[in-house]
């Protein structure tokens, strides 16, 4: 993202705003309990993925889960699937890409040996694809939580 482009700066912040209403879906209908949801990303790089931050409904203020959302625009082929995470070790967005970047892996190892799973994340497609899928979105985001420039502040 080169945020010295205005014009990019705004396409960008669009594609962000243009996902909060799925963010909100996806929220209500894993049944998340929680408080206030941020209506912008942690993080992102659009208009691919964000990491979003919900509060803990216990603990004001605080997040409780993140939630990683890929593009809803339907001009990905293979968006980022949605899934989510509990915050309680995950302190900062850099920790909830990189748990996320595990997770995947140890899902698309599990489907690689013919394993299933219910919940989330949901893709479509065959298994093999959707192993597929998971390794390589897998491989980015740990690529993206390993990078030092994306995190400095």
């Amino acid at each position: 993202m080169d945020f010295d482009d205005a014009e990019d700066w705004a396409e960008d912040w669009a594609w962000c705003d243009s996902q909060f209403a799925a963010i909100e879906q996806y929220v209500k209908s894993q049944q998340l309990p929680h408080g206030m949801i941020c209506d912008t990303p942690e993080w992102f790089v659009a208009p691919y993925v964000g990491l979003w931050a919900v509060e803990d409904p216990a603990d004001p203020g605080f997040v409780g889960i993140w939630i990683l959302a890929g593009d809803t625009t339907g001009a990905q082929p293979q968006p980022v699937p949605f899934d989510h995470l509990p915050a309680a070790e995950l302190a900062e967005p850099r920790d909830a890409l990189a748990a996320f970047a595990k997770r995947w892996a140890q899902l698309a190892k599990g489907l690689a040996k013919g394993d299933e799973w219910q919940g989330s994340p949901v893709l479509v497609g065959d298994l093999t694809a959707r192993q597929q899928q998971l390794s390589r979105q897998a491989q980015l985001l740990k690529l993206w939580a390993e990078d030092d420039e994306l995190w400095d502040e």
